[in-house]
């Protein structure tokens, strides 16, 4: 960020499967003047010049020369990487001619479905220790232990509520076409 900028942190919430809905709200804070600097739950803009900019999201993991090249090809179609968010990167272009990163139908099932596939990775992990947490013996540390089962049954109730939403939405992103 430019030293001396006014900047604005704003906290939102959004689910995958809104990503359409973060991207329209990105844009309006855009028509604003407010343009993203950083994102994920915690978003923080820079006070600029009010535009008409497009922003997307896309979920890529990986390291190295493979998401270098990602951001290449992206930079090449005429998107900045604005910044990252764990494997979530926000992009924006003001040029109305980019063409999205998602041409195809099936090529935003698949950003969707490599989705579906981290929230599985991580909901089985935790859903094969649930018992142990439940069967653990805390001793004197039993009100701690308490709290730790109820986040520890939170999580994996949020993990498996997100992995049906994102088959569903798969599901209807198949059947109807479009934007995610």
């Amino acid at each position: 960020m430019a030293r001396g900028a006014e900047t604005r942190t704003k906290m939102r919430w959004f689910w995958a499967w809104d990503a359409g809905k973060e991207e329209r709200w990105l844009e309006q804070m855009a028509r604003e003047g407010w343009h993203l600097a950083g994102g994920g739950i915690i978003f923080t803009f820079i006070k600029g010049t009010p535009a008409e900019m497009r922003y997307r999201l896309d979920w890529r993991t990986g390291r190295g020369e493979d998401l270098k090249e990602y951001f290449c090809l992206c930079r090449d179609a005429g998107w900045e990487r604005v910044c990252g968010f764990g494997s979530r990167h926000y992009f924006r272009t003001a040029d109305a001619s980019a063409p999205e990163l998602y041409t195809d139908r099936e090529s935003l099932v698949e950003r969707y479905r490599r989705l579906l596939a981290l929230i599985v990775v991580l909901a089985i992990p935790n859903v094969m220790s649930l018992g142990a947490t439940f069967s653990y013996n805390a001793g004197s540390l039993e009100g701690l232990a308490t709290v730790f089962r109820a986040v520890h049954v939170a999580l994996v109730a949020l993990l498996l509520y997100g992995a049906v939403r994102m088959f569903l939405f798969i599901r209807q992103l198949k059947a109807a076409g479009g934007r995610g």
